[in-house]
């Protein structure tokens, strides 16, 4: 295990160039305030900016927007040291090297430095607002082609979606914001939640009241909420119920910087597990996204699983990045879905179960529902298969979406003792070879 936390400064800002150069070590939060200084900011962003830049680009992280790849495909250079071949740097005229390297899962070598391509810093207006289901299905891609960012959060059990676009600013962006923050005064959009847990803990040694729940956020809400039955099918319903109306309390409409706004709480402790699929292109979508997210969630509720909200979907162009889950032809559109558990206990015994049933029955499900479709793992939230069933299956996806032979001969080139290698990646990948 190497500790990159001293190794993180901005080395080179280059205006002209539309470049910034960092040491791997540095956090996503320190390169935007570090652009912040010059007008510029990263062309996006994944839903937390305190990855480091070196696993930021090596795991192939992603935002939202359908015409805007995974943040991979904005490298320019890698510089990379090497078991075998010492210090290298690779660009674009290093050819198929560089792609493999760019989402190389630190399997080729450490990644010491990284340079990316930067925008001009701007404004955002996000619009949340909550649609049905057959809502969200039939307006999906009106609004993938209108809207520069779109995300969906799904919530299991309940015909509530919502949705949050993000645009550049324009001059009717205030007044929107003006407006709809007038009609919002006074409103407690905690109240659904609030309400709820007042209910549930009346009986109790210690209920919850107005004075107590005083300050809390919307993720200590749930949290608390599913505290009382985390692994219950009924109660996460009710739960779900109340988070649905607080979305719907919580339309609106705000302005504020791009790396502010891509960036978002994810709630408290959770398991995550998102997958990627390809869904068509940017001129015709394919509807896998729309049919994967039906079939899904047909199977969650006819299965009771007790599916903590939500379940978020978002969209990116693809990369040229050969390890990418999103890696193919110019013009494709992919999907990316993530599923959830929240761990809102300290108990142990508890834990443990939301964890075993996480990783087993709820991925399994997902797993098994997104085969058809191609689905592979977010890099970053890849688990060691529980059976010789699920080797084979991921194994034989692997080598399907991936180009393993030329991975694990790159591999070799670089670190034939297999230095970088973990057990994970050999069984989900092979040896270097």
């Amino acid at each position: 295990m190497m500790s990159f936390s001293n190794f993180d400064r901005i080395v080179k800002v280059d205006k002209d160039n539309m470049t910034v150069t960092v040491e791997a070590g540095a956090r996503v939060s320190q390169v935007i305030d570090a652009l912040r200084e010059h007008g510029l900011t990263l062309p996006n962003l994944a839903s937390i900016a305190e990855q480091q830049m070196g696993g930021f680009v090596q795991i192939g992280a992603h935002g939202t927007g359908a015409k805007i790849s995974p943040v991979d495909e904005f490298v320019t250079s890698l510089k990379l040291v090497t078991p075998a071949r010492g210090m290298v740097e690779l660009t674009a005229e290093d050819g198929e090297m560089f792609q493999l390297a760019k989402v190389g899962l630190g399997c080729l070598g450490v990644v010491s430095e990284v340079t990316m391509k930067v925008v001009p810093a701007h404004d955002l207006l996000e619009h949340t607002y909550v649609l049905t289901r057959s809502e969200a299905k039939s307006q999906l891609n009106d609004l993938l082609k209108n809207h520069k960012h779109v995300r969906y959060m799904w919530i299991p059990y309940q015909d509530t979606v919502v949705v949050v676009t993000n645009d550049e600013t324009d001059e009717n962006s205030a007044k929107l914001v003006e407006d709809k923050s007038q009609s919002k005064q006074g409103v407690d959009t905690f109240k659904p939640l609030k309400d709820l847990l007042k209910e549930l803990s009346k009986d109790s040694k210690e209920p919850f009241t107005d004075e107590n729940l005083e300050g809390k956020g919307f993720g200590e809400l749930r949290d608390a909420l599913l505290g009382f039955k985390p692994m219950n099918g009924d109660h996460v319903k009710i739960v779900n119920e109340a988070e649905a109306k607080f979305w719907k309390m919580s339309e609106g409409w705000q302005i504020r910087p791009s790396d502010e706004l891509l960036q978002f709480d994810c709630g408290g402790q959770q398991w995550v597990f998102e997958m990627c699929l390809p869904t068509g292109t940017y001129a015709d979508n394919a509807g896998n996204d729309m049919k994967f997210m039906e079939n899904l969630l047909e199977k969650i509720e006819t299965e009771k699983i007790p599916a903590h909200a939500p379940i978020e979907q978002r969209w990116s162009a693809n990369s040229n990045s050969l390890m990418s889950p999103a890696h193919g032809p110019d013009g494709g559109l992919h999907c990316w879905v993530g599923i959830i558990f929240y761990l809102p206990s300290e108990d142990e015994k508890e834990r443990e179960e939301i964890t075993s049933r996480f990783k087993g029955q709820y991925c399994n499900l997902a797993r098994d529902v997104g085969s058809e479709f191609g689905v592979v793992s977010h890099w970053g939230k890849l688990e060691m298969p529980t059976t010789g069933d699920n080797f084979l299956k991921l194994r034989k996806l692997m080598e399907t979406r991936y180009p393993l032979e030329k991975f694990n001969a790159a591999r070799n080139y670089y670190d034939p003792k297999d230095i970088l290698g973990n057990d994970l990646l050999n069984t989900v990948l092979g040896k270097p070879k």
